[in-house]
This record gives C-alpha cells, sequence and structure tokens, in this order.
C-alpha cells in the first residue's frame, strides 16, 4: 500500500495549512497576462512553439565537438609550457596563476593542496590536470588522486574562478570551496572532466552553493564529474549556449543537475540519486537567455528524497521551494525532450510540468528574457517510470511557507486517496496556460506523455493541477472543491498521447 502518511494529521490542522498556503498562481477571477506587456503578437503553442526568430541556427551545426573546437582561440602554432606543482607549493602556483601566459598546462601532482584563497585563472588557452579526482568522502589526496581543499579559505572564495577561452580542468577534487567548487563564468570552449566537487559536511546550508558551475558561456562539457552536498546545484549549467553533460553522478545535493536558461543542451548518462531533486530544466526572470532545446537522454534520476537544506536567504528561490522527492520539474522552458531515462522512488512524484508564473507571477519581470515564463512543447516519451514515487510528498514535512505547492499537492491527494488515486501520478502540470486558452482546451502547450514504460495496474500517470483553480479553493479551506478542479489522464487515448513537437531535436547528434 502506498504511504500517504501525511493522511494522518488531523482535518483541523490540514485545513489550517490549507489556509496558510501563499501560492503565487493567479485566482480563476484573476485575468492571466496576455497579451504580454510589450510582447508583440503571440501564437499558440501547437507544434510551432518555442521557434522564433531569434532562435539562433539550426542545432546541428557540424561543429566537431569533443569540448571545444569551436570558439575563436586556439593554441595551435602558438608556445605552450608546462608548469608542474607538488603539496606544498601552493604559494608558488598562487603566483603563477596570476601572472599565466596563454596555452598553459598547470599539471598537479597526487596529494593534497590547500589552500587559503581561490585559484583565479584569467587567460586563454589553460588547463588545470591532476592524478585524479579520487573517491567519495576523500579530503586529503593519496598516491592516485589530487585535491584542492578550501577548508580555511577566505569567506565567500570559490574554489577554481576561471575566464578565459578555452580552459580544461580535469582529474582533479575540489573539497569545502567556501561559495562555488569551479565557477566558470563568461567563457568559451570549456571542458570538465573527472572533476569532484565535495563539501564534508551533509545536509548544511552553510556549504557552498554550487559543484561545478559555469555560467554565462558557450560550448560546456562537464563529463564524468561527480558533485557532492552542494546547498544548491550540484552540477549546474546557467545562461549558456550548446552544452553537454555526459555520464556524471551528483548525489547529496539539492539539486542534483540543473539546467537553467540555456539553449541547446544535451544531457544524458548521469545518475541524479539522493537529492532533494534529482534532474531539471527550467528558467529564472531576469536572465537574458531564453532556454529552449534541451534534450535530456538515459539517465537515471531515482531516490531523490534529502531534506531540502537550501538557505532560504542565500539560495535562489526556486530551488528553496522545491518540495524533497522531486525527482524531475520543467519550468518556463521550451522544447525539452526527455526520453530512455528512468524514474523511481521520489517521494514527491517524477515529473512537474510548471509554468514561470508558479514562482513569480508577475510577467514583467520576465522581460529580460523576451517574457519568458511559458512552458511548451514538452515531449516525454520511451521512458522507464518503475514505481515507488508520489506518495510521500515532501516526506511528510510539509511547509506551507516554505514550499506551498508540495503542501497543495500534499493536501489534494490526501483527499485524493479517499477517491482512489493513491499517489501522485508520473506527471504533474500545473495547468497554468500563459496563452489564455480556455480551460475546455486540454492540452493547450503540447506537453506530450507517449510510450513510457509504466508499473503494472497504472490507471491514470497524468494530472492537470489547476494550480489557479485549486489553489484558490484550498486557501479557502475548501478541499474538495479544490480536488474537483484537478483533471486526471490515462496514458493513451488523451490529448497528450501526441507524437511531440516539429522541428525534432537534432543537438547532441553531432557530438561524439
Amino acid at each position: 500500500m502506498p504511504r500517504l502518511q501525511w493522511t494522518r494529521a488531523s482535518s483541523a490542522a490540514l485545513l489550517a495549512l490549507l489556509g496558510a498556503l501563499s501560492l503565487t498562481a493567479c485566482s480563476e477571477d484573476e485575468e492571466l497576462p496576455t497579451p504580454r506587456p510589450d510582447a508583440g503578437t503571440q501564437t499558440d503553442a501547437g507544434t510551432d512553439a518555442g521557434t522564433e526568430p531569434d532562435a539562433g541556427p539550426p542545432v546541428d551545426t557540424g561543429i566537431a565537438w569533443d569540448g571545444g573546437a569551436a570558439g575563436d582561440f586556439s593554441c595551435e602554432g602558438k608556445t605552450q609550457a608546462t608548469l608542474t606543482f607538488t603539496p606544498g607549493q601552493e604559494e608558488a602556483l598562487q603566483d603563477q596563476v596570476n601572472t599565466l601566459a596563454e596555452c598553459t598546462t598547470i599539471q598537479l601532482a597526487a596529494g593534497t593542496f590547500t589552500f587559503d584563497n581561490a585559484i583565479t585563472v584569467r587567460q586563454n588557452g589553460i588547463t588545470i590536470a591532476g592524478a585524479g579526482k579520487g573517491v567519495k568522502g576523500e579530503g586529503t589526496g593519496t598516491a592516485t588522486s589530487t585535491v584542492l581543499v578550501f577548508t580555511n579559505a577566505a569567506a565567500n572564495s570559490n574554489g577554481l574562478d576561471v575566464v578565459g577561452k578555452r580552459f580544461e580542468v580535469r582529474d582533479v577534487a575540489v573539497w569545502n570551496a567556501k561559495k562555488d567548487a569551479v565557477r566558470i563564468e563568461s567563457s568559451t570552449d570549456v571542458i570538465m572532466r573527472r572533476v569532484r566537487t565535495e563539501w564534508a559536511k551533509v545536509n548544511d546550508e552553510n556549504n557552498g552553493k554550487y559543484g561545478l558551475y559555469p555560467v554565462k558561456s558557450k560550448f560546456v562539457v562537464i563529463e564524468d564529474c561527480e558533485a557532492y552536498n552542494a546547498a544548491d546545484a550540484g552540477i549546474y549549467v546557467g545562461q549558456t549556449e550548446y552544452a553537454v553533460v555526459r555520464n556524471n553522478i551528483a548525489k547529496q545535493n539539492v539539486a542534483g543537475i540543473e539546467i537553467e536558461n540555456t539553449k541547446y543542451a544535451y544531457v544524458t548518462g548521469n545518475l541524479a540519486e539522493d537529492n532533494t531533486t534529482g534532474l531539471v530544466v527550467f528558467d529564472l526572470p531576469g536572465n537574458p537567455i531564453k532556454g529552449t532545446d534541451v534534450r535530456v537522454l538515459n539517465n537515471i534520476i531515482i531516490n531523490n528524497n534529502r531534506t531540502n537544506f537550501a538557505s532560504v536567504a542565500a539560495s535562489s528561490s526556486t530551488v528553496s521551494q522545491v518540495p524533497a522527492g522531486t525527482g524531475t520539474f520543467i519550468l518556463a522552458s521550451r522544447r525539452v525532450e526527455l526520453t530512455g531515462n528512468t524514474w523511481e522512488n521520489n517521494n514527491s512524484l517524477d515529473v512537474a510540468v510548471l509554468s514561470g508564473l508558479s514562482i513569480e507571477p508577475d510577467p514583467t519581470l520576465w522581460a529580460a528574457g523576451g517574457f519568458n515564463f511559458e512552458s511548451a512543447d514538452i515531449s516525454i516519451h520511451g521512458n522507464t517510470f518503475k514505481g515507488g514515487s508520489g506518495d510521500l510528498v515532501d516526506n511528510g514535512s510539509l511547509s506551507a511557507q516554505r514550499r506551498p505547492l508540495g503542501a497543495l499537492v500534499a493536501a489534494l491527494y490526501a483527499y485524493g486517496e479517499t477517491q482512489g488515486e493513491l499517489r501522485v501520478p508520473h506527471l504533474l502540470w500545473d495547468g497554468v496556460d500563459p496563452a489564455g486558452h480556455p480551460r475546455t482546451q486540454v492540452n493547450p502547450i503540447n506537453i506530450c506523455f507517449k510510450g513510457n514504460t509504466l508499473p503494472a495496474g497504472t490507471r491514470n500517470a497524468i494530472v492537470d493541477l489547476d494550480l489557479a483553480g485549486a489553489g484558490q479553493a484550498a486557501t479557502g479551506g475548501d478541499l474538495i472543491g479544490a480536488w474537483g478542479k484537478t483533471r486526471h489522464y490515462a496514458v493513451t487515448g488523451t490529448a497528450f498521447d501526441c507524437a511531440g513537437f516539429s522541428p525534432a531535436l537534432t543537438i547532441g547528434d553531432f557530438i561524439k
């Protein structure tokens, strides 16, 4: 039997929780923002949603790309040097990185390097290479690993702090960075390969926010890396064009793998386990890049039930609001394909598709990204849902103030159990449609759920939550009315049983 332990709360306590909900979605009586301010003519979502005049060239550009080679800087024909350092030479290393010539390799021997400040790189063509990333929990280097320790570094300093073209870091671990372990900003042709980022303490909001953190960059590869105990995201790609996140492990973070405001991302072969939320794709307001064309292929997203330990003050509000037990959420994103993935034992739900208005209801604040609060064209096909998910939202530790959507879902399915819905379905859509289609149109933003393998006996696989309507009823204490706003759909024979979007994604076809 499903656990559904939140149903043990008294009716009075449950109604008090509902009364405390402060949902950001518009109510049914409040007109949704359409047309968008200064957004010009809108198109229906359909199969052409996300295809815009500024969408750039087709994704299959023919780039010969195994991590770089597409930028405007090359070390070919230039003087190339290698500088070698051993543990105990940290001060010499810091002096050298401040005056590096372009096209220099910094070779770090096996062992432990201890730093009191970030390793700051502001040069092109730099490689940092160690002897190996070691294993989880290893805070000191061994004969086969290089560990960079920042436990006593200056407050608010990163581990590696890089701005440059054609940068590579490989075969090292970054331990206890005060802020971000590996921060790479405004860079092109970036490779992170066999890097481990880790904080010693688990569930500590004072840990650094990000493990691997390329931002505002172009042509990025993160491959065969590991990330543990980040207080925001273990592996992050943000405000970036063309990224590959491949064959990595993310565990014990708030968000395991996070693709944010990014165009053309290929996320494949990763394991996201034991995070608050496993693997997510979303846009945030105020960022200039409108995320689109993200392929999520052959990942394992399981057991993501870690209590949310993000600092409300220090982390993004989006991450601090995520209920424990969330496998994947897609928010304010378009042209996203999920195929070949496996979800299992995510207590809150496996996959959610949400509008950006569910976290920031003021559309004018989304202006920088072209009013990118809409989600549209989400294709979820050929995946495996093994079960064990959706029966203990937020691990039963509900907070209407900090995680209102989780509290609402838990309350709804506490009543839903009496109606035969014993767990949250595998796909939850918030039902928010910024384009203003009537509620009689079942799937206006073109979410397709087709050809997936589901547990035996699955009755309904999809729920339209109607966040505006159900939320309004719930805040008034009308749980029965709130449940009545939701709509549940079987796997086949509905408007969600559709073929995807056009043109299809081709990203990844050129990456070997």
